[in-house]
């Protein structure tokens, strides 16, 4: 009841879907998100699993339970196509792991987005977008980012670490 009523206060008060973490989370600028990451790609979301019911099962058993240890929900995948490769690399059959929190980059079925990414620990380990990770529309804005990250990539500022 009491988390009902957290929840519906919050709800109320306009942040439901805010991410609070700490320490806070910081979205890097596209050029430095670039150039952080081992894979940077142009890609098109194909589809997006949902969670298998044993999945679900342990999400709503770790948002229920009262515990002062982090924890990672399970969360679904989403198969993509490459549109571009700019840094790095994809393996064809790869799956990236969408975002389960408010705190972490959440990719919509349909969408095109610039991925930053860290290469996986293992080739069966799913890809896991870094923040800074933007969707891709047809607005003047997002193809000015996308062009700051291909000027970053072919043109690295040698003043900054």
């Amino acid at each position: 009841m009491r988390r009902a009523v957290l929840l519906v206060a919050s709800v109320l008060a306009g942040n439901a879907g805010a991410c609070v973490a700490e320490p806070s989370i910081v979205t890097r600028e596209p050029g430095d998100a670039a150039r952080a990451a081992d894979i940077v790609a142009v890609i098109h979301v194909d589809h997006v699993a949902r969670l298998t019911a044993k999945e679900q099962a342990e999400t709503d058993r770790l948002f229920t339970t009262v515990s002062e240890k982090p924890f990672v929900p399970p969360a679904p995948s989403v198969r993509v196509t490459v549109r571009r490769m700019l840094k790095g690399a994809i393996p064809v059959d790869a799956v990236i792991r969408n975002g389960a929190t408010s705190c972490e980059v959440h990719l919509a079925e349909g969408g095109d987005y610039v991925l930053f990414a860290m290469k996986p620990a293992a080739s069966s380990d799913r890809i896991v977008p870094m923040n800074g990770t933007f969707r891709l529309d047809k607005t003047r804005s997002d193809a000015a980012k996308l062009a700051a990250v291909e000027s970053s990539l072919t043109h690295p500022d040698l003043i900054r670490p």
